[in-house]
């Protein structure tokens, strides 16, 4: 219906437009005999003669006529003039949120307050059972009063508010239904639609949950939750990819990034499930209880953003309290109920893996590894009685931490020692070296056991640090390689190790500080973790793949053996990592498992200088760890997880076919310099051994190398292919890089050997040097040498490295630093190696990295995680003994 100033409907007076979407024309007019402004909504004139449209424009009236809320946008008339109907609401006279986030992202203080109010509005909408599905910033209006008022309830449907709309096919967005050729339109809507909104499903309450969520992101942040050229684009990226949360700015509270995480969770189930709980959240940051954990001035790293400690996603604070009262240790009432629930790692962190969170002795607090947005972990504590999560100052790089018996202290291990921390925020103290640790324990009797490599025994040192002494001696009779993940028992003189002897089985033992030889507890496929007063748990074999089932098993801790057989407790849970549980224990029935997962991932190129240059088709599906280009760049091989096998994808179909079928680890698989074989790490009963397979598919896999200890690990072609260069573990557990013939009738041989760990290698396309990348103090370092023989040492200068090595084109080494920077470093290799001109091609998004290099086209493959945010967990069980009430 189209108006012209001065037009008369009624008794209204149009003054001029407000607006037009898919729903219909919004008019602001006036109204003679109350001498008020009001705003008239009509149909579109090519609506206005659809029964279905006149019929949903009735519901509207109706809707809002079942509301009156001071947030909500009133209804003054449902009238009918010339055969026309139209709405007479409340004209909003202010500027709409969209408009006010175009000049910019509101201030802390200003997004609450206009959050509180449209949560004060859409719950009131809630409990009238109507859900508005289609709340987003334009359309809600801000007064010149500070008033906010939620407007368009034109997609908004009645009932109970849970149930599915009475015509299935407006589950889905009208706005994208009926207004497909308004792009701007659409985006705007499509922007803000839940993922159950998205795809077609029927919706409730959540849905608007969830958009409120997006439109609170978007006031602090000034940008959209997800964005996209396309409504195909956006509603991609809802249904596969996680807000870009280090978007948040710092002023951010821990606990409204804990409320944003709840309201944007993707599985309605686990969302947040009430607005006036939301409300109420709001109302208690606004109050200033905004989640942060009181500190002394050094009980914040150097840099950490405050709003980064928040659990984010975590339990509520009810369940906070159910642990802290009713498992209170010598309680003496029994078993305890049974409670389970899922930690997540705060906005922008996760969890470490692999890593064992460790609750203190009294059972109240969880102690973990944490890796902030460049990939550096801290150390945290986690209370199970409150919501936020502490890191403790000093603690970069930190690993495997372990608690002090009264609860005072923690020790872990980083850059290459051994330390321990205060809880009064006082600075870690260096122990001993342990260059490349398997865990610690720490007894009453004031010694610390720990592993300090991934090969080799146990030593024992001072509580107040000194020189370790050996406690226990590897095996190699039973071809044991290692021992690691030592636990106390409750005597403080004996304690739990698991000895790695394959990478398909291990044992654990029970050994004691006084000596003699150490008794074998059980096998299985980790480390046995004590749950006291009587029961072992560990991992044994699952159904397929790298899934494992956690078992419970009977033990006596004073004759240190295993009693009955052992029962299914969690199924599935993790894959071990030689040895490793992924469990760890604590009293009155406390268990906490970390639950990983890979993430999928998604591949696109980019152009050599960083510019997007499109997606790979069926990427989103895969979950790989590591692959490499083909040398014409059309296809892609890597390791998938189930079956853990190597696949190829074709880059141009999207389709992946299996090329090995083994159904045993594998990573790395690297293509011959002709395309014609490709050259991968399997695991086997000896260890990591070096395969290679044709590419076509054709003929058996073959091994072609076994080092003489654990690991053997084939890192790049020559490009003659005739070898490849590879990184191979001594008896110590240390790496050191080899040639590894790849013809007949060769030899392999050490390249060189360091004290350090190699931690990647690569050759350069001449094939006269070759790069790799060493772990020194924790710290990664860039080095060039010649080869085949290994000549003059140079070390790349470049801050803050994260990987790099050689191009495959040219004399240039690509590097990539912590922060996701990637630069291109030339290489004058005429006379010698000499560094040239570095030049920054592009800054990675976060969780992208950079995959390969197509040499053909000049471009680059990267990789997005499709679900990184889940990919790791922390499951809290309490009372996990009536887990095995069921079996």
């Amino acid at each position: 219906m189209a108006f012209t100033p001065g037009d008369k409907l009624g008794p209204y007076e149009i003054v001029g437009p407000l607006g037009a979407g898919g729903m219909g024309e919004v008019w602001r007019a006036r109204d003679p005999r109350l001498a008020r402004d009001v705003a008239i909504k009509a149909l579109p004139a090519a609506f206005s003669q659809d029964p279905e449209r006149l019929a949903r424009f009735e519901r509207e009236a109706k809707l809002l006529a079942s509301l009156s809320h001071p947030n909500v946008a009133g209804i003054f008339g449902l009238e009918d003039a010339g055969g026309s109907r139209y709405l007479v609401l409340e004209f909003v006279d202010g500027e709409t949120l969209e408009a006010r986030i175009a000049r910019g992202a509101l201030p802390l203080d200003e997004a609450l307050d206009v959050a509180h109010q449209v949560a004060a509005g859409v719950e009131a909408a809630h409990e009238a059972g109507v859900v508005h599905r289609d709340l987003k910033p334009g359309n809600i209006m801000l007064t010149g009063s500070g008033a906010v008022k939620v407007l368009d309830f034109g997609l908004a449907k009645g009932g109970s508010g849970k149930g599915s709309d009475s015509n299935p096919n407006l589950s889905a967005s009208p706005t994208m239904t009926y207004a497909a050729t308004q792009a701007g339109v659409i985006l705007g809507t499509a922007a803000y639609m839940s993922p159950e909104q998205a795809r077609g499903k029927a919706v409730d309450r959540r849905t608007d949950i969830w958009s409120f969520g997006c439109v609170l992101f978007e006031m602090l942040t000034g940008k959209r939750t997800y964005d996209g050229e396309t409504v195909s684009d956006m509603v991609a990226r809802i249904l596969e990819r996680e807000p870009a949360w280090d978007a948040l700015p710092p002023p951010t509270p821990p606990r409204l990034v804990a409320l944003l995480r709840r309201c944007l969770t993707k599985d309605a189930r686990q969302r947040q499930r009430d607005m006036g709980d939301v409300r109420l959240e709001l109302d208690a940051i606004g109050a200033g209880d905004r989640g942060v954990t009181p500190a002394t001035p050094r009980a914040r790293s150097a840099g950490m953003p405050p709003w980064a400690l928040a659990a984010g996603g975590a339990v509520l604070l009810a369940l906070g309290v159910l642990a802290a009262s009713w498992l209170r240790p010598g309680r003496g009432e029994g078993p305890a109920p049974l409670v389970r629930f899922t930690l997540t790692a705060p906005a922008g962190w996760r969890f470490v893996f692999p890593d064992e969170a460790q609750f203190s002795p009294d059972g109240a607090t969880l102690a973990c590894a944490l890796s902030d947005s460049g990939g550096i972990a801290h150390l945290a504590l986690r209370s199970l009685s409150g919501m936020d999560m502490r890191i403790l100052p000093g603690t970069d790089g930190a690993a495997l931490p372990f608690w002090s018996p009264d609860g005072r202290s923690i020790g872990f291990f980083a850059s290459g020692k051994l330390r321990r921390v205060g809880m009064d925020g006082g600075t870690p103290v260096d122990l001993c070296d342990a260059p490349d640790a398997r865990g610690g324990a720490w007894s009453p009797r004031g010694v610390i056991v720990f592993a300090p490599r991934s090969q080799g025994g146990l030593m024992r040192v001072p509580e107040g640090g000194g020189i370790p002494v050996p406690v226990t001696v590897v095996d190699t009779t039973q071809h044991e390689r290692g021992h690691r993940y030592p636990q106390f028992l409750p005597d403080g003189r004996h304690f739990l190790f698991v000895a790695v002897g394959s990478t398909d089985s291990v044992r654990t033992f029970a050994a004691s500080l006084d000596g003699g030889r150490p008794a074998v507890v059980c096998s299985g496929g980790s480390d046995a973790r004590f749950a006291s007063p009587d029961m072992l748990l560990y991992l044994g074999e699952g159904v397929k793949g790298a899934r494992r089932r956690l078992l419970a098993q009977r033990f006596d801790p004073g004759r240190l053996r295993t009693i009955g057989d052992p029962e299914v407790l969690i199924d599935p849970v993790s894959s071990d990592n030689f040895g490793f549980s992924n469990v760890s224990t604590g009293p009155g029935g406390r268990l906490v498992v970390q639950h990983v997962r890979a993430p999928r991932i998604r591949l696109a190129w980019r152009g050599a200088n960083g510019t997007p240059a499109g997606a790979i088709p069926g990427t989103g599906e895969i979950t790989a760890f590591g692959g490499a280009l083909s040398p014409d760049g059309r296809r892609f091989a890597y390791s998938g997880e189930e079956p853990r096998d190597v696949f190829v994808l074709d880059m141009a179909t999207g389709v992946s076919t299996r090329l090995t079928f083994e159904d045993k680890l594998v990573n790395s698989p690297l293509w011959s310099p002709d395309g014609r074989r490709i050259a991968f790490n399997r695991v086997s009963e000896h260890g990591w051994d070096v395969h290679v397979k044709n590419s076509d598919g054709s003929g058996p896999d073959s091994m072609v190398f076994r080092g003489p200890a654990l690991f053997a690990y084939a890192d790049a072609w020559s490009p003659d292919g005739n070898e490849v260069l590879g990184r191979v573990s001594d008896a110590a557990g240390n790496l050191d890089l080899w040639r590894i013939p790849m013809t007949p009738g060769g030899h392999p041989e050490s390249y060189q050997h360091t004290a350090e760990q190699e931690v990647s290698s690569s050759i350069s396309a001449d094939g006269h040097w070759i790069s790799y990348t060493l772990s020194e103090q924790g710290q990664l370092s860039l080095y060039v040498q010649s080869y085949p023989h290994p000549g003059g040492k140079y070390q790349v200068a470049v801050d803050d490295l994260g990987g790099g090595g050689w191009l495959p084109v040219a004399s240039a080494l690509l590097a990539v630093t912590s922060r996701g920077e990637v630069l291109r470093i030339d290489a004058l290799t005429a006379d010698g190696f000499h560094q040239g001109a570095t030049t920054r091609l592009f800054r990675l998004s976060h969780g992208e990295q950079v995959v390969d290099f197509d040499r053909v086209r000049a471009r680059f493959l990267v990789s997005t995680p499709v679900d990184l945010p889940d990919a790791s967990t922390l499951e809290v069980v309490l009372g996990w003994p009536r887990l095995l009430d069921k079996h």
